[in-house]
């Protein structure tokens, strides 16, 4: 009986000390990284017509919060903007919102035809969306970068 009062005592003397000597976890939090994409010097909010039109041919890129950047793996444009047509029965000039939408791989940059056509048709009402950005991280992994939101003024 001894004995096992003496095991008993050892085992919750070495549980104690074990638990005192532990080293101390380090409590503050890894820093997160934050992405941010920009289409050109634009990253999203309003853009006059004509900073459009001078960035249509720039590159969608990704950084993050320490400044290192990403290649962009691709994209998609969602570009929508009010056209005119003249109805057949009426004849008269009618308005409707239109959508051209496009999926970019393997660039960062729209094509030449499409930079070519907001260049010469943005006007203010219209608001561009490019989302499904895909960029590799630091770690070699594809990401999806935050959407750039556009409206044009």
């Amino acid at each position: 009986m001894r004995g096992m009062l003496l095991l008993l005592y050892l085992f919750c003397f070495s549980a104690l000390y074990a638990q005192k000597n532990k080293p101390v976890a380090n409590t503050e939090a890894p820093e997160v990284l934050t992405y941010l994409s920009s289409w050109g010097p634009v990253k999203s909010g309003n853009v006059t017509a004509a900073q459009i039109a001078a960035i249509a041919p720039a590159a969608v890129f990704v950084k993050d919060n320490k400044g290192q950047g990403y290649v962009v793996q691709s994209f998609r444009i969602n570009y929508k903007f009010r056209s005119s047509y003249k109805d057949d029965e009426t004849e008269q000039l009618k308005y409707r919102d239109d959508l051209r939408v496009g999926d970019f791989s393997q660039s960062s940059q729209l094509p030449q035809v499409w930079a070519e056509s907001i260049k010469d048709n943005v006007k203010a009402g219209d608001s561009i969306l490019i989302n499904k950005i895909l960029f590799r991280n630091q770690s070699g992994k594809l990401q999806l970068a935050p959407d750039i939101r556009i409206a044009v003024k």
